[in-house]
């Protein structure tokens, strides 16, 4: 009976701290409510007025300490880059490092990137909402100066169309959509990726903006798109690390967390973007 009291005491104790640390139903809209956005200090930032703005929850990120909002038609799910975002606070290179996200969302895996000491990163996004989105949290953690957010056209989606030819990264990180699927509306371009093109044209592309020593990093949850960077990414002159202690066989088919693979470019002989297309 003791015992029982005690795990009974410890779940109402568990419950009030819960309550009183994330946002209900019903206060989602406004919190946390000591926080409003601030238009005169955007500087060279494009977020939309605020009447413009449509939040659809704030979101506590337990890892990181901190509170994202989302904007409605943008993707939230951080436990697809749980280990991504494990690496990224524990590597000293993210130090003064420049860095590109390609598909940012909510800005959580850049943001995370500028909290870990990167100098800057550049964050691309082909969602309006999303593109927004992570400018308006990037203020909100008072990250602005060090934030760069792209809008990438719909009539031309590669992942490098709004990256200048000369630029160069330490580090590209994407944590792309993982299925094979058509898309009928923008914040479908989040989860599906048509004949996977965008992760071929990574594997394809992503060398020539990166510094000697860059690094891709990409986080999927699927056992076919992982299968098709471990078959292919040789080809194209990368070594791959699949930095997840977990068997990819044992997987379903689509999973979370995420596994985080790392890509670094070796001194073999890159191959034709031709040679990755499916037989």
């Amino acid at each position: 009976i003791a015992i029982a009291l005690f795990l009974l005491s410890m779940l109402l104790i568990f419950a009030t701290l819960r309550g009183f640390y994330l946002p209900q139903a019903d206060d989602q809209q406004t919190w946390p409510a000591t926080y409003t956005f601030n238009p005169e200090r955007s500087g060279a930032m494009k977020i939309p007025s605020p009447s413009a703005l449509s939040i659809k929850a704030w979101n506590f990120v337990y890892d990181l300490g901190i509170e994202l909002a989302q904007f409605e038609t943008v993707f939230w799910e951080p436990e697809d880059t749980t280990s991504l975002r494990t690496w990224i606070a524990s590597t000293p290179d993210m130090a003064d490092s420049r860095v590109l996200e390609i598909g940012t969302g909510t800005g959580l895996i850049a943001l995370s990137c500028l909290l870990a000491g990167a100098e800057r990163v550049v964050a691309t996004d082909i969602n309006p909402q999303a593109f927004a989105n992570s400018q308006y949290n990037a203020q909100h953690l008072e990250l602005e100066e060090r934030f760069d957010a792209r809008l990438v056209s719909m009539d031309s989606p590669q992942p490098f169309a709004v990256v200048d030819a000369g630029e160069r990264f330490d580090f590209i990180i994407s944590n792309p959509p993982w299925e094979d699927a058509p898309i009928e509306e923008v914040a479908a371009y989040a989860l599906y990726d048509p004949g996977f093109g965008l992760l071929d044209q990574l594997l394809t592309d992503t060398a020539d903006h990166l510094t000697p020593s860059g690094k891709l990093l990409l986080a999927y949850g699927a056992r076919r798109a992982i299968e098709r960077i471990l078959r292919d990414a040789p080809k194209y002159g990368w070594h791959v690390q699949l930095a997840d202690p977990r068997e990819l066989d044992a997987q379903p088919d689509v999973f979370i967390p995420g596994m985080l693979l790392i890509l670094t470019q070796t001194k073999q002989e890159v191959a034709t973007p031709a040679a990755s297309a499916d037989e």
